[in-house]
Parts: structure tokens; sequence; C-alpha cells
């Protein structure tokens, strides 16, 4: 019997993956389902550099009203759940995510995180915190957003 098991059922298995069905993919969300991004279209710096370790494309942007948005822009970055926050500060080595540690939102590749009026004219960092893990995924460098 164990014998038999040992040989059906690697069989059974191997027959089961070549036979399930591909994932299906969405090119595009319908319109009722698409968030309605508000347009930043004024890009005042873009960075390459701002995360080491970390292959991610930091964007700021600014529209007519003086907001200001972060967007972040990454390739291989693989984590559940992860945060992005705002922590003022100059601290050169950040292990756990500061007290002072202020939400932006939650990480998706090019998506606006807007960035408070009082955070301004501050050194500060952006950290990347994965709820799942209870860890930091990355910490960029030390930046300040300018109000204009």
């Amino acid at each position: 019997m164990v014998c038999t098991l040992g040989i059906l059922l690697p069989a059974a298995f191997a027959v089961g993956l070549v036979a399930r069905r591909p994932v299906p993919v969405v090119a595009s969300l319908p319109p009722g389902l698409a968030a309605q991004a508000k347009d930043f279209g004024q890009v005042v710096w873009t960075k390459a550099d701002l995360w080491p370790g970390q292959s991610i494309v930091t964007t700021l942007r600014r529209d007519a009203a003086n907001s200001v948005v972060v967007e972040l822009t990454f390739h291989d970055l693989a984590k559940p759940d992860v945060l992005v926050y705002w922590a003022a500060g100059k601290e050169p080595d950040v292990k756990s995510l500061p007290i002072n540690a202020r939400l932006l939102g939650a990480l998706s590749n090019r998506a606006p995180l807007p960035i408070q009026t009082d955070a301004r004219n501050e050194a500060g960092r952006l950290v990347l915190y994965s709820l799942a893990d209870h860890d930091v995924v990355g910490v960029s460098k030390s930046f300040v957003v300018e109000q204009d």
C-alpha cells in the first residue's frame, strides 16, 4: 500500500500541476473601478539614488494648489502589506518604525502619497514598513520637502 501511494501521489501531483488553469489577468480596470487620481503634473524632482540597497525611484510632484505628493516606482520589492511612513529627523540608522512616523499610505507602484503641510521644511526620511512581517523593509536617505 505504501509503495503504491509512493508512486501514485507524485504522479497525481504532476498531473494536477500540468492540468491547472492559468491565473486570469485584467489588462486595465473598468472606469467604474479605477481610482480617479488627482493630477499632480509638475515634477519637482526625481531621484533614483534615495534608497540605499533598493532599486526604487522616488518622484516628488506638486499641483497648482501647492499640494505635494511622493510617488515610488519599484520593480523587485516582494514584501507583504508594505506601508509608507514619513519620519522627521536625520537619524542615520533606523532599525524599527520611529515613534514620530506619519502614515502616508499603502505602497503601490506610482500611487501618489500626499505629504502633510506641517511635515514640510524639515528633514525627514521615507520608511517602508511591512505590516505582515513587523519589520522595516527600507529607509530612504534624509531629504527636505520645501514649501513654496
